[in-house]
C-alpha cells in the first residue's frame, strides 16, 4: 500500500507499527487495553485518523462509529473515545465481516441470528418450492440454507447443548421439507439417515480439523505463536501431538484453538501426517464416521 494512497494508513498512528491495531478499510480498528495508557494511544489514533481523512478530503460518521470492548473483567477499564467531535456510543454485540461479536465472547447472539437468518430462507424455499421434485428442494436447501448455518463456524462453532440443537432443529426441518414427511410419527433420525446427510456437528468437525491442517502446513496466515506447543511427553497416538490449551472460562475453552488442538491430538498418526488437504479431510470425514 502506497504512502501516498488514500487507502494507507497514517505513519505516525500505532495502526500503522505495532501488531496490537489494524484498519480495514476504515472500517474496523482495535487495539488492547491494559492501562489508562493504553487508552489515551487509541484516542490519539483516533484524532490521526481523523485528520488523516480530512486530508483525503473523507469523513467519518461518528453515528456508524461504535465501541466494543471485549472483555471478561468484572471492571474492565472505560473511557469515552472521540471521533470528530463526537462521543462513540459503546455496543455490546455488533456484526463484523457476517459475524456477530459479543463483549462477553459469547456466541449466542450470533447462533440466534444464524437461526432466524436460515429459518427464513428455509420458509421462503418452502413456499415457493413445495411441488418441486425432492432432489430439486435438497439442492435448495444445500445452497441457499446450510451455507448460512455453517459460514465462519471456525470461529462461533457453539460448546453447548441449546446452541448445537437450535442448529440442528433447522437441519430437520429442511429433512422433512425435502421428503415431504411431516408427520409427527415419522422418525426425524430416520429421514436424515434416508438423505445420507451429516449433521451440522459433525460438518463443523471437519471444518476445524482441516482449518488447523492447513495452519499446521501455513497454507493459512493465522498468527500461532504459543498455541502450537509440541508435548512434552512421548506418546505414539499422533505425529505431531501438541499441548491442550488449559481454560477455566468456558467461552474461552470453546474457541477454535482450544477446542480444535484437541481434536487433532485424538487424529490416528497417518492421518494427522497427510500433506494433502483434500486427502486429510477425506480421511477425517472417514474416521469421525467410525
Amino acid at each position: 500500500m502506497s504512502p501516498h494512497s488514500p487507502n494507507a494508513l497514517p505513519s505516525h498512528t500505532t495502526a500503522a507499527n505495532a501488531p496490537t491495531a489494524s484498519l480495514a478499510k476504515c472500517e474496523t480498528y482495535y487495539r488492547q487495553i491494559n492501562s489508562p495508557e493504553d487508552q489515551r494511544v487509541l484516542q490519539n489514533d483516533l484524532d490521526s485518523l481523523d485528520n488523516w481523512s480530512h486530508d483525503w478530503c473523507m469523513t467519518f460518521n461518528p453515528s456508524k462509529c461504535h465501541v466494543l470492548r471485549t472483555t471478561l473483567k468484572t471492571k474492565p477499564h472505560i473511557f469515552t473515545y472521540r471521533l470528530s467531535g463526537h462521543n462513540l456510543a459503546p455496543v455490546t454485540s455488533h456484526p463484523y465481516l457476517g459475524v456477530t461479536l459479543d463483549s462477553k465472547l459469547n456466541w449466542s447472539p450470533h447462533i440466534d441470528n444464524v437461526a432466524a437468518k436460515a429459518t427464513r430462507s428455509l420458509n421462503f424455499l418452502s413456499r415457493n418450492l413445495y411441488n418441486c421434485p425432492s432432489h430439486v428442494k435438497e439442492a435448495a436447501y444445500k445452497i441457499y440454507v446450510r451455507p448460512q448455518l455453517e459460514y465462519a463456524s471456525q470461529v462461533w462453532s457453539p460448546h453447548t447443548a441449546t446452541g448445537k440443537r437450535k442448529l440442528e432443529n433447522i437441519q430437520s426441518r429442511a429433512g422433512r421439507f425435502v421428503t415431504g414427511r411431516f408427520r409427527r410419527t415419522e422418525s426425524i433420525t430416520n429421514i436424515i439417515s434416508t438423505l445420507n446427510w451429516d449433521s451440522l456437528e459433525h460438518r463443523r468437525n471437519i471444518a476445524d480439523l482441516t482449518t488447523c491442517h492447513k495452519i499446521i502446513h501455513n497454507q493459512l496466515e493465522i498468527p500461532t505463536q504459543g498455541i502450537f506447543t509440541p508435548h512434552n511427553s512421548d506418546t505414539r497416538s499422533n505425529t505431531q501431538p501438541f499441548q491442550n490449551i488449559v481454560c477455566r472460562v468456558d467461552a474461552v475453552r470453546g474457541a477454535y484453538f482450544p477446542r480444535t488442538i484437541g481434536k487433532w491430538n485424538k487424529l490416528p498418526p497417518d492421518i494427522a501426517g497427510l500433506g494433502n488437504a483434500d486427502a486429510f479431510k477425506r480421511a477425517v470425514s472417514t474416521w469421525l464416521h467410525q
